[in-house]
């Protein structure tokens, strides 16, 4: 089984649909793993996307991320087809807050004409949802991984140091039963 795990940085937060595709926000980076199910890495794919326009003020405060960053990187459009070839063949996908990151990705692929083209892993977990049970509310990444590890993690809210942290917090919630991979094959 190869399972990905993934995070997105973005322009900003989600909006409702009816506002309509060009009010959302765009990926500025996006890292992805690829894991067996014995938690061996086998690859990865990591980018910055130039949005092709300024960032919001509170981006860099909160990513570091910053325009000078962005401005000679591909935009989205540009890596689909390597980020398409890296998830082909993958049979499930993860990310802490699910419905933000795959909503993300959807949204870009709308915006290049791929969403049905995309091949979506077909098993989706959400590490937000598996961790209720843990402390019977949401945790955010990094309480999460206080949790499972007990030990904190830095540079949050950059996608390669958030989906790292998510690895040892998957494994940990796999470990513990709070996630059966069996249920998933």
């Amino acid at each position: 089984m190869e399972i990905a795990i993934i995070d997105t940085e973005t322009t900003g937060l989600l909006v409702p649909s009816p506002a309509g595709l060009e009010k959302q926000p765009q990926i500025i980076e996006l890292y992805a793993c690829i894991i067996d199910e014995d938690f061996n890495m086998l690859r990865e794919y990591e980018s910055f996307y130039n949005p092709g326009v300024p960032l919001p003020e509170i981006i860099p405060k909160i990513t570091g991320i910053t325009d000078d960053m962005l401005a000679d990187q591909p935009t989205f459009s540009a890596e689909y087809p390597k980020l398409a070839k890296f998830f082909t063949g993958v049979d499930m996908m993860v990310a802490h807050n699910m419905n933000f990151d795959e909503s993300m990705i959807a949204n870009e692929l709308l915006r290049v004409d791929k969403l049905i083209k995309f091949p979506w892993p077909r098993h989706h977990i959400c590490t937000v949802e598996a961790s209720m049970r843990l402390k019977g509310y949401r945790l955010n990444l990094t309480k999460l991984h206080k949790a499972i590890t007990g030990k904190d993690f830095k540079d949050a809210h950059r996608a390669r140091n958030d989906v790292m942290a998510l690895v040892r917090s998957f494994h940990g919630l796999c470990n513990k039963g709070f996630i059966k991979l069996e249920n998933y094959e």
